[in-house]
């Protein structure tokens, strides 16, 4: 009697077996990649720059970004400081690409740093590795600097010289952790002329915060003036405004349509003066 029961429950089942749906778990590709070359000023008495050579190895394609992670002294979690970010790019599979960021010390010292490659949503550390900071110089400010929020989370940074210069570093300081700034290089600059660059950036819970910035020459003789600039989120026309344009559109063709109903019933409508 058992094993009919069992017979009969299974034969019941078969169908909801064969309706059931089936899911499938593919992973396409591998992701990964390797540092083929790093470079900074293992003694930097201005601003710090880092350059990593970043090689996607394996076959998935990601976009990639190098966060570099600043620690007083040796690396310990506890000296922890700031991370500076380099522009986020598209890595197909067996592309090399150079990534660059930069820091302003306030301070000199001895310091750490540690790679932390972002790839397809995961994380690749590298060890740390020491520099010092010694002898900061008494920048010349040659520069001024005027900063607009314009829409996109984008920061539009007007920069003019007094002088001709080469290898200027636009770079926001003091924003709130989490978040991610990456700066801007400007090759060259003449005296009087003023050059116009977009900063992105990417807030881990949006609010509106203050932040400093500054440009600096490369080999930290000129500077403009750091200044304190308020993020505010500016939109696009159709994202501030698109829902009342539509609204208005669509009562508009509303009205339209009820306009014109009532015309036709009235065209339509029998003369009751017309004699037969």
């Amino acid at each position: 009697m058992k094993k009919i029961f069992l017979f009969l429950l299974f034969i019941l089942l078969i169908p909801l077996l064969v309706l059931s749906p089936r899911i499938e778990v593919n992973v396409k590709g591998k992701i990964g990649g390797n540092i083929e070359y790093f470079e900074m000023n293992e003694t930097t008495n201005s601003l710090q720059k880092f350059v990593v050579q970043w090689y996607n190895s394996e076959s998935a394609s990601c976009r990639s970004r190098l966060e570099f992670k600043i620690y007083k002294n040796s690396y310990n979690e506890s000296a922890y400081i700031k991370s500076v970010w380099s522009e986020e790019r598209d890595m197909t599979p067996g592309m090399s690409n150079s990534f660059e960021a930069y820091w302003i010390p306030s301070e000199e010292g001895n310091y750490s740093v540690k790679i932390n490659v972002h790839h397809c949503h995961e994380i690749i550390e590298s060890d740390a590795m020491n520099f010092s900071v010694k002898s900061l110089p008494n920048r010349e400010e040659v520069m001024s600097i005027e900063a607009e929020n314009i829409p996109g989370r984008k920061i539009q940074v007007k920069l003019k010289s007094n002088k001709d210069l080469e290898n200027v570093i636009i770079v926001p300081t003091g924003y709130p952790l989490g978040w991610i700034f990456n700066g801007e290089r400007i090759e060259k600059i003449k005296a009087g002329e003023t050059i116009t660059k977009e900063l992105d950036y990417e807030p881990s819970i949006w609010n509106e915060e203050n932040i400093n910035i500054q440009a600096v020459s490369l080999d930290g003789k000129y500077s403009s003036e750091k200044i304190n600039f308020a993020l505010k989120e500016e939109k696009y026309f159709w994202d501030e405004y698109g829902y009342i344009v539509l609204f208005l559109i669509t009562s508009l063709l509303f009205a339209s349509v009820i306009i014109n109903l009532r015309l036709f019933s009235i065209y339509k409508r029998p003369d009751k003066n017309r004699k037969l």
